[in-house]
């Protein structure tokens, strides 16, 4: 009998051998590769596949290893991204999991005496209505639409709780591997040891053994990032993917580019159970699904205990003198710390600068690599003063002097957080605010800071305490937040995303600009925001301001229609990129003209990518705009394709298009 065999990394979908005794699809297997023997998931029995030159399969290792459904989802998986299958084992099979393992040992908790929140009327329509979907055994998806504030997490409890009452299990997806602790906690409080979370930063023993407790039934409530979605989980009867909305759920540096999100709905719909996707800002997607029938709708409308929105002003940064921390956003600052109160302010860029240039002769420093400008990054605690290239992280020593035409004055353009903290350092210091144990009252939460193990969680640890009375930071302070003190948001510059080149920079800044907004005003104060921006006309931020997701969504989707980008089409992004210039573009051509000669869809390209060169890869790309139900089996050829000169990428349901 002859069966085929999914090979983890490798760049293929199967390869067959013989056997003696009966394996079954999703069995564990030990194969001969060339000169090598490795693990393999048995996926078809009987094959009938005749190829010269079939080999034996080595061991049966375990049987079921992997259970049929979530196979399914590996064959989805592999079609719908165009990847090989091999690739997708690769992502859905973590490192080293095959070694040995033991089953942890039972942690210690200390309960915690915990009042559960009655749900208001909005809360528990939505409960009511997802625990009617669990009873029917089926597959039912909800989009979970609340406002910053109005309880989501509470809607999620309730139902993992109706779940866990009768004998099924759950899981539940964040965005960030930091915001696992905050939701974990939540759920900890309810569900004490039946509660784990599994991720990519612990070591290969602990994920490992977790993963097989997990597997063998051990946990009730799973929790972790988009690589979660592939745990085996028996009896499982509900997926929550929180934050839907979140870039950070797309793959964007693996093969395939998977989306956790889409595949978290499509393993919902192969095991016949429940998906809630919740979200205040739900992706223009998500929203268009449940008018055409395809989510359900739940709406939170209201804050709990009726709290009202913060109240938002725009601040004009063209008639302001200075660009980073205007007179108006400083006075507020000010005004919060007079009221012991708590404020966020938010820049999404970090360093100090993001360029530096001679005034002279207009040299500015650049990667050798990218070609773009260097970052300048001043010297912290453990890291002297660098120029950091942010997209290959390439650095270099600060310049004292021009090389150019050697003269000393280089001049910083652009802020950073690192300027920014300076800045609200100085005004601490005018009002002669400090603790007595002398640190700051002002902390900086992005990716530098929080870079050093359990760093993030000291800063929020800090901020959380009221111990530091302002938290600057990137996108990472935007993360579902709830701070009962912040009284006060400061949007530094809202329009940074804004001018990227691709059709969802407006949406990108409108959610950016509610989330962090609605960090503002969640305990019983008033919350109040200010946005400064150079294009306080433009659509995204004037609903930002109104925290008007509808009539934002309307204006969106009337300008995706007229452009004919998704949700009313499907868009499929092929990079190639290779050393040599000339090649990519050659190579490029030469895909162009194969496309050309299939029907059905458009080609955009050959294009530059925005970020042109990476580490002295020249990057160029074609876009294809399909119709929603353009057969998929036409676009089987493009996993076969393989440039002779360069390699290619392909992105399918692409969050970037440049």
């Amino acid at each position: 009998m002859k069966v085929d065999v999914a090979i983890p990394r490798t760049r293929v979908d199967y390869l067959t051998y013989t056997v003696t005794e009966d394996l079954n699809p999703g069995d564990l297997v030990l194969v001969p590769v060339r000169k090598k023997t490795k693990f393999g998931i048995v996926i078809n029995k009987s094959s009938r596949r005749e190829v010269p030159g079939i080999k034996n399969v080595h061991e049966l290792v375990q049987k079921e290893f992997v259970p049929t459904n979530l196979l399914t989802l590996y064959k989805w998986m592999a079609d719908y991204y165009l990847a090989p299958l091999g690739e997708v084992l690769k992502l859905a099979l973590p490192s080293k999991i095959l070694k040995k393992y033991e089953l942890p040992t039972e942690r210690e908790y200390k309960p915690k005496k915990v009042q559960a929140p009655k749900p208001n009327y909005h809360q528990s329509v939505a409960i009511q209505s997802i625990v009617n979907a669990l009873k029917k055994h089926s597959y039912a998806a909800f989009l979970l639409y609340g406002i910053t504030g109005s309880g989501k997490t509470e809607v999620y409890i309730r139902c993992v709780e109706k779940v866990v009452a009768e004998g099924g299990r759950a899981l539940v997806l964040v965005p960030e591997i930091s915001m696992t602790p905050l939701l974990f906690d939540r759920f900890e409080e309810r569900f004490h040891n039946e509660v784990v979370t599994i991720h990519s930063t612990l070591t290969d023993k602990d994920r490992r053994t977790l993963w097989h407790a997990i597997k063998e039934g051990k946990y009730r409530v799973v929790i972790g990032p988009r690589s979660t979605v592939f745990v085996p989980i028996p009896g499982l009867q509900i997926i929550i993917v929180d934050e839907e909305h979140d870039q950070s759920y797309k793959e964007h540096t693996r093969m395939p580019h998977y989306n956790a999100r889409d595949v978290a709905v499509a393993r919902s719909r192969f095991d016949n159970i429940v998906v809630v996707l919740g979200s205040a800002t739900p992706q223009v997607e998500s929203y268009y699904n449940t008018e055409i029938g395809k989510y359900q709708l739940l709406d939170l409308k209201e804050r709990i205990d009726s709290r009202p929105l913060p109240e938002i002003e725009i601040i004009d940064l063209r008639e302001e003198i200075r660009p980073y921390i205007s007179p108006m956003l400083q006075e507020s600052i000010e005004s919060t710390l007079r009221k012991d109160e708590q404020s966020i302010i938010f820049l999404n860029r970090r360093g100090f600068a993001a360029s530096l240039m001679c005034p002279y002769c207009g040299f500015t420093a650049k990667c050798p690599f990218c070609s773009l400008p260097l970052v300048y990054h001043k010297s912290e605690k453990d890291e002297k003063a660098s120029l950091s290239c942010h997209i290959c992280s390439h650095r270099s020593p600060l310049r004292s002097k021009c090389p150019k035409c050697g003269r000393a004055t280089l001049l910083y353009r652009g802020a950073g957080t690192q300027r920014v903290e300076d800045i609200l350092k100085k005004i601490v210091t005018g009002m002669d605010l400090k603790r007595e144990d002398g640190t700051s009252i002002v902390v900086r939460l992005d990716r530098d800071s929080a870079r050093p193990r359990g760093s993030m969680q000291t800063i929020l640890n800090r901020f959380q305490r009221g111990e530091a009375k302002i938290l600057l930071g990137t996108q990472l302070v935007t993360k579902g937040f709830d701070f009962q003190d912040v009284t006060l948001v400061g949007i530094v510059n809202a329009d940074i995303i804004l001018h990227l080149p691709d059709f969802r920079s407006g949406e990108r800044t409108f959610q950016i600009l509610t989330q962090v907004a609605g960090r503002s005003g969640r305990g019983e104060k008033q919350g109040k925001v200010l946005i400064q921006t150079y294009h306080p006309e433009q659509y995204a931020t004037i609903f930002g301001q109104l925290q008007d997701y509808e009539s934002f969504y309307r204006n969106e989707l009337r300008c995706r229609e007229d452009l004919g980008f998704p949700p009313f089409s499907r868009l499929i992004l092929l990079r190639l990129k290779g050393k040599n210039e000339h090649d990519v573009w050659n190579e490029a051509e030469k895909l162009h003209s194969a496309l050309r000669r299939n029907n059905g869809f458009q080609i955009f390209g050959p294009n530059r990518s925005f970020y042109y060169k990476i580490r002295d890869n020249y990057r160029v790309f074609l876009l294809l705009k399909l119709k929603k139900k353009h057969p998929q089996h036409k676009l089987e050829y493009l996993r076969a394709y393989k440039p002779a000169k360069c390699d290619i990428e392909i992105d399918v349901d692409p969050l970037e298009v440049f």
